[in-house]
């Protein structure tokens, strides 16, 4: 690239290939004993059924297509990359709820499909002879999607019976699968207007579900995905500069459009604990107009209102600057080289969630450990 004024190196890539993980169970599973009692005749004779839920389970095939490109340019001062990914994990492990003997086992279940885009950017450059600078920014999509399913079904569950999670064909992996929250009843006509309220013996202050199919009744036929524990898009960013004998740099990351089930929240149904959260205590429904969100407080433990819902599902997004520093070097002559320095981890987060943090894991919450904040002041001497 020597005679080209804009580009100092440029790549095109292309790549595929195939990756077998072994790390899976060969098998997984059990074998139940029941003891049951049946008539031989006239006689009652007691007996047993044996049920095998055991698996066969073979790799895990990873295949992977790739296109990318690697530019520097403008005297190296600028670079830039970017990514296209298309994996499909085929004969993927996933966990099969078996109600026989009610529990999940790991099995060969389908292909599991991720694609999206990745971009990184940096620059490089100065300010005169003392002030140097550098920023940095990174953005990645990511689209999560069953593509097959090899249960007669097109579904799997996971999860528990409260909390439903369900792989579909065509949707994302574990999504949140639940009920459409559209409003809280207020007052005793919106009852008495509404069959479903009749029905159910509702009362001002619990939920409103959406009837999907319009049959008059609030069951299963209902459920609708409430959205994905994996984020559409991450993104995060660094800032460094020097200034004579002072350094900074600053990293923050975050990311947009996962969902939290707030099973902290939710779990309130298996205890006898009166106490409820302070955003729920603030906002709930306590009289005509008060709230057409939260439920009443005495509604909050009924189990019309504790169906899983995007009342208990939430937002994920937020963004979080991850560390902060700045120090100052003296390098003198006839004396050690002494750097001071201050930094802050993790300072400032954003976001709306109502738990200690929005970084969940699996996107199920039964109460992460919050995250904290801390701040240091050091000294480096270099003798």
């Amino acid at each position: 690239m020597q005679n080209v004024g804009f580009f100092d190196f440029l790549k095109l890539r292309a790549s595929w290939g195939r990756l077998g993980n072994d790390n899976v169970a060969a098998s997984a599973g059990s074998n139940t004993i029941t003891v049951v009692t049946g008539a031989i005749g006239e006689q009652p004779r007691p007996g047993i059924t044996s049920t095998s839920v055991f698996s066969n389970n073979t790799w895990e095939v990873i295949e992977e297509r790739n296109f990318g490109v690697d530019i520097e340019a403008l005297n190296n001062r600028l670079s830039f990359t970017a990514d296209y990914y298309i994996r499909n994990t085929e004969d993927a492990i996933l966990p099969v709820y078996i109600p026989i003997v009610n529990r999940s086992v790991d099995r060969n279940s389908g292909i599991i499909r991720n694609q999206g885009l990745e971009l990184m950017a940096s620059w490089n450059s100065s300010i005169g002879e003392d002030f140097n600078y550098s920023i940095g920014a990174n953005f990645t999509t990511l689209k999560n999607e069953a593509i097959e399913i090899e249960d007669e079904s097109g579904y799997i569950d996971s999860g528990s019976a409260e909390f439903r999670q369900r792989t579909m064909e065509g949707g994302p992996l574990f999504a949140f699968y639940g009920y459409e929250r559209v409003g809280v009843y207020q007052n005793d006509a919106q009852i008495a207007a509404d069959p479903i309220a009749v029905a159910n013996n509702l009362v001002p202050g619990d939920l409103i579900y959406r009837d999907q199919n319009n049959d008059g009744a609030i069951n299963d036929a209902d459920r609708v995905v409430l959205g994905s524990f994996l984020p559409e898009f991450t993104y995060g960013g660094n800032i460094g500069a020097n200034y004579k004998d002072f350094d900074f740099s600053l990293n923050f990351y975050g990311q947009i459009g996962n969902k939290i089930l707030n099973r902290r929240r939710g779990e309130v149904i298996f205890t006898n604990d009166t106490n409820m959260d302070a955003d729920l205590a603030v906002n709930r429904w306590h009289g005509e107009g008060t709230s057409n969100i939260y439920p009443s407080s005495a509604g909050i433990r009924k189990a019309w209102n504790q169906k899983l819902s995007n009342f208990w599902v939430e937002d994920g997004d937020f963004f979080r600057i991850q560390n902060i520093q700045l120090g100052y070097t003296i390098d003198q002559e006839n004396l050690p080289t002494t750097r001071l320095y201050v930094t802050a981890e993790r300072p400032i987060s954003i976001f709306s969630y109502n738990g200690f943090t929005p970084e969940v894991s699996d996107g199920v919450d039964r109460q992460t450990y919050p995250v904290s904040a801390i701040y240091t002041i050091g000294i480096n001497v270099k003798f």
